[in-house]
């Protein structure tokens, strides 16, 4: 079964009700992270519980791609919303396999820092029941999977856990 999410504008990241955000230190330059992270979702080995991904179509992704992940059991299926190399990479949620959300937005912004980078990434959500039950421990669980795929990608991009 798919649930379908709304069609929302990417100023649902400041509008959405719920909404976390979550940054760490990166030891690669800026256009190496982007690279990592828009890259085909295939390759987000980094991401925990990531099985595999694509994106859809013949053209180079950018803007209006449709991005299918999945993740576990869960298939996701999404649009690009922006594409701004090296800093970042937006994505709305369109429909999914399990009933976590009405909207779903993704942010992903990379700053360079003085050793290397620092990724900022922004999780707004307007929740279905399934995730308002998580609510409580969502933003410890959310930070603590980000953390892993920030150290996960810095051993592969930089051969080192943390800059």
């Amino acid at each position: 079964m798919t649930f379908k999410l709304r069609d929302v504008p990417i100023s649902f990241l400041g509008s959405a009700p719920k909404r976390w955000t979550f940054d760490a230190p990166i030891a690669a330059e800026p256009s190496r992270v982007f690279d990592a992270i828009s890259a085909d979702p295939s390759t987000w080995t980094w991401f925990p519980g990531m099985t595999g991904g694509r994106y859809t179509g013949d053209s180079p992704p950018g803007v209006g791609s449709i991005r299918e992940a999945r993740q576990g059991p869960s298939v996701y299926r999404e649009t690009v919303m922006a594409w701004d190399a090296p800093s970042r990479y937006v994505y709305r949620l369109d429909e999914t396999t399990v009933p976590l959300a009405r909207a779903l937005v993704e942010e992903w912004t990379i700053e360079e820092a003085s050793e290397g980078s620092v990724v900022r990434w922004t999780f707004a959500i307007d929740p279905r029941l399934l995730f308002v039950a998580m609510l409580p421990v969502a933003p410890r669980a959310m930070g603590r999977v980000f953390r892993r795929a920030m150290r996960n990608l810095n051993i592969e991009l930089c051969g080192t856990e943390s800059p």
